[in-house]
């Protein structure tokens, strides 16, 4: 490359112009002095024309169709003609966008799948879990309520879509669930029968009301299930790997998405219309 820089204003037989910065280069010299090179240059699609000393001609750009896939999928053009400065400050800026509707998804995707019937494991009802427990116990409630897994309410009988009621420990805890007639009834009518001995309470309540024998559980009047619906349950670890798998792929597929957009609103608008591109 010669030390004096190639004249602005008139071309030079078999020269070329640099897209970059405008200059006019001899056609025996292949890169300009601010360091783009000819060979790279029609690499990537332009066309350089060699023609008799006349009116400057300008480097025809080529259309993003025939940029192959990328052209087709982001419409990729140069972006040379755009400052660097706003280059850099526009790219950042979409990937800051792009990071942020990730993290967004992710946060509000990636949750728990919804407790219902198909997706939980039933560990064992207050119904079951009184009846195995001991015989003189007082209360199983609270023993229930301490037990491994979450506390809610679901019927026996039911669809697979159904879900898992949430209930609050407070509103158990006023109940009482033993195998002992007799506190069932003192719990069921406070200071009545504080003063029967048990066993005369007890028969006296299965004479007159034989229901009472398959009765283990005095609940609430704010339930409206039976203890046999009152569950401890765990979610399958099975859902749990589904639902974050189809998670994850709504976060990929939705982010790739918003990201094709970014580009292409790059490439195709600001570089395309709003920065004038160079024309034959």
């Amino acid at each position: 490359m010669t030390d004096q820089s190639p004249d602005r204003g008139e071309r030079k037989p078999g020269g070329w112009q640099c897209p970059t910065c405008g200059r006019h280069i001899p056609g025996q010299i292949d890169v300009c002095r601010c360091g783009s090179e000819r060979k790279r240059l029609e690499a990537l699609g332009y066309q350089f024309e060699s023609a008799p000393p006349g009116p400057t001609r300008r480097v025809v750009r080529p259309r993003a169709q025939s940029r192959g896939l990328a052209g087709t999928l982001i419409g990729y053009q140069p972006d040379t003609d755009l400052p660097a400065g706003w280059r850099v400050t526009l790219k950042a800026l979409a990937v800051m966008a792009i990071v942020a509707l990730g993290a967004a998804l992710v946060r509000f995707t990636h949750t728990e799948p919804r407790p219902v019937r198909g997706n939980v494991e039933i560990l064992q009802t207050l119904d079951g879990f009184t009846r195995t427990a001991s015989a003189d116990t007082p209360n199983a409630i609270p023993a229930f309520i301490a037990s491994h897994g979450r506390l809610g309410v679901l019927s026996a009988a039911g669809m697979p879509d159904d879900p898992v009621r949430s209930i609050r420990e407070s509103d158990l805890g006023e109940g009482v669930c033993t195998q002992s007639v007799a506190r069932q009834v003192r719990h069921e009518y406070p200071g009545y029968y504080e003063q029967w001995p048990d066993d005369r309470l007890e028969r006296m309540f299965l004479d007159k009301y034989p229901q009472y024998t398959s009765r283990v559980c005095v609940l609430s009047v704010r339930f409206d299930a039976p203890a046999t619906d009152i569950v401890k349950y765990e979610l399958k670890p099975l859902a749990v790997f589904v639902h974050s798998v189809r998670s994850w792929l709504v976060t990929l597929v939705l982010t790739a998405a918003f990201a094709l957009v970014c580009v292409n609103l790059y490439y195709r608008v600001i570089i395309g219309y709003l920065v004038t591109p160079l024309e034959a």
